[in-house]
């Protein structure tokens, strides 16, 4: 299954972050950029393809990139299409 082919839409929304937030969304597009998987950002979210593996090698980068950053609250919203 890991090296299954998918497409994924994530979308990031930091929670009571006002003053943080864009940079924190931006933050997120540039681990996204440095990933090397195809990708295409949107109003509503990010598209992302590549091996099952690699996006949610991703999608934990991005996790932990939240966690370090200060104040610490947010939803991932994340819809997998495997083929």
């Amino acid at each position: 299954m890991h090296q299954l082919p998918i497409n994924a839409s994530i979308q990031l929304i930091p929670i009571n972050q006002a003053d943080t937030a864009m940079a924190q969304i931006d933050g997120a597009i540039a681990i996204v950029q440095q990933s090397g998987l195809a990708y295409e950002v949107g109003p509503f979210g990010t598209s992302i393809c590549g091996s099952y593996a690699a996006v949610m090698e991703l999608i934990a980068t991005i996790n932990s990139y939240m966690a370090n950053s200060s104040p610490t609250e947010w939803l991932l919203q994340v819809q997998l299409h495997i083929h």
